[in-house]
């Protein structure tokens, strides 16, 4: 456990200090009071309040971390549809707030820009005031599953037509996470080989058998 030493005018204004340090709230702290600072005496003798602040439960930061994400979610998103919530799932790589309403386009956007947007945002807001919780995806219309799903098929149905033509063939433009998805469904197949080519924030992945003695491009279509 993670533990300091905080010195201000009063033992309130200390607390707060350390709630700030440690980007929890006092719930979570074990609290020791070295010095008060207060009585008459102190206001002559110049001494601040001490005290000795202790991260506890971190289980239950992490968790009022992703209640506060998701109440705040679920403020901006009940502005665009007045109906809608957020749900808080719980998964393996981190917690997923789910949006749901009965237009899930409107939050999920063209190509799922919206979604994207909204994901930019609460990165923002985690690693300004909950660097330490897990990792938050946001989502509607289990937009993102369908999506890495469509991505796999396309990874696979590329790598076949690669096979068959003996030749290199190419994505359209992809953003980073979506060509990291391209290059791990094909990396266990040995007789392939995938390169990020491109310049700039969306690039294109290559695909091509490893006897091939050039990258000649072709698009998927």
């Amino acid at each position: 456990m993670h533990t300091i030493e905080v010195e201000a005018k009063s033992v309130k204004e200390a607390i707060a200090i350390a709630c700030e340090r440690f980007h929890t709230t006092e719930h979570n702290l074990s609290i020791e009071i070295i010095q008060d600072g207060s009585g008459i005496f102190s206001l002559f003798s110049g001494k601040k309040a001490k005290i000795r602040a202790t991260k506890v439960a971190a289980g239950s930061d992490n968790h009022n971390a992703a209640a506060i994400l998701r109440e705040t979610l679920e403020r901006i998103v009940r502005c665009i549809d007045p109906d809608a919530s957020v749900e808080m799932l719980s998964r393996n790589d981190g917690i997923v707030l789910h949006i749901v309403s009965a237009d899930n386009a409107l939050f999920i956007g063209k190509q799922g820009q919206t979604l994207e947007a909204f994901q930019y945002l609460f990165n923002k807001i985690k690693m300004n005031r909950f660097k330490d919780a897990p990792h938050v995806t946001i989502d509607a219309g289990e937009y993102r599953q369908r999506h890495i799903d469509s991505l796999i098929s396309m990874a696979r149905r590329l790598s076949q037509r690669a096979k068959q033509r003996n030749s290199a063939v190419s994505t359209g433009p992809l953003a980073p996470a979506d060509r990291r998805i391209i290059h791990l469904a094909l990396k266990d197949d040995e007789n392939l080989v995938t390169r990020s080519k491109g310049d700039g924030y969306l690039r294109r992945v290559t695909i091509a058998p490893k006897n091939t003695s050039s990258f000649k491009q072709r698009s998927e279509p």
